[in-house]
């Protein structure tokens, strides 16, 4: 009784701030919000992914790498270069990995740092990144609505039809609660949201909302087993502990991470 109270209550303070950033600065409070995400998303994910065989500042490497990327590639000046400043984010990990390989507990590790970098940067810099590209479009707030409505919809629906109906499990090495019935429901749900929105922005085809209603179901689901995945390797319960009852910031927006890519796309080539 004691968690759900706990997880109603951060639940309720970030739909506040949600709305209170959005309400009084639109776009803006969406950036500041994904800046916000990305700092402490990434400090999550350096927490998880670089332990003591790492040396001693990877962690800050990391985070602060996660920071200047994403800086740089929401401005829009400068977002035509982020393809080419991921082949840079990877030549500097490379060149930190190589200087400093004495420092690791042995050289396999020194792979395993460029790898955990390259997808954490991916997943903490450049999926927070598609969530701003998204209010730069063309009817962006309205696309960003979208893309939480579908994925917290994905949510509600897995946790009612997996509680009611569950009965066969989906993934139980990653995530033992998730069942098939429920995955069925959550998909559910995100289509009968997306075509909802199809009523706000009648000049896209309905189509594109029943495939970013699918697909975005799926991507939510998918982000949640990552999401797992990664803290299954960590050895730890959340990513964080920002949110009681929720655990931390990759724990509650993972599925809209994954899904933002998706929404982006049909934000930028068929809203009108």
């Amino acid at each position: 009784m004691q968690n759900l109270t706990s997880r109603i209550l951060s639940a309720a303070i970030a739909l506040i701030i949600l709305f209170c950033a959005i309400y009084f600065w639109q776009s803006t409070g969406v950036y500041v919000l994904a800046l916000l995400v990305v700092f402490r998303g990434s400090f999550e994910m350096a927490r998880m992914f670089f332990s003591t065989a790492y040396p001693k500042y990877s962690k800050t490497f990391f985070v602060i790498l996660s920071l200047i990327s994403f800086l740089i590639i929401t401005n829009q000046l400068f977002k035509f270069l982020s393809g080419i400043i991921i082949v840079f984010i990877f030549l500097l990990t490379v060149c930190y990995g190589v200087l400093l390989h004495k420092k690791f507990s042995s050289t396999d590790k020194v792979m395993t740092f460029v790898t955990k970098c390259m997808t954490g940067l991916i997943y903490c810099c450049y999926l927070p990144a598609t969530i701003v590209w998204i209010t730069q479009t063309n009817n962006g707030m309205e696309w960003f609505f979208c893309l939480l409505a579908v994925v917290f919809s994905v949510d509600i629906g897995a946790y009612i039809f997996g509680v009611l109906f569950g009965k066969t499990k989906i993934a139980p090495l990653l995530s033992p609660k998730k069942s098939l019935e429920g995955s069925l429901g959550g998909l559910t749900f995100s289509l009968i949201t997306a075509f909802s929105f199809s009523y706000l922005l009648p000049n896209t085809p309905l189509w594109v909302f029943l495939v970013c209603g699918l697909f975005g179901g799926v991507l939510g689901q998918i982000g949640d087993f990552f999401e797992s995945l990664v803290k299954r390797t960590a050895g730890v319960k959340d990513s964080g502990s920002i949110m009681p009852g929720h655990g931390g910031v990759l724990d509650r927006l993972d599925g809209v991470l994954l899904a933002a890519p998706l929404f982006y796309i049909a934000s930028t080539y068929f809203s009108l």
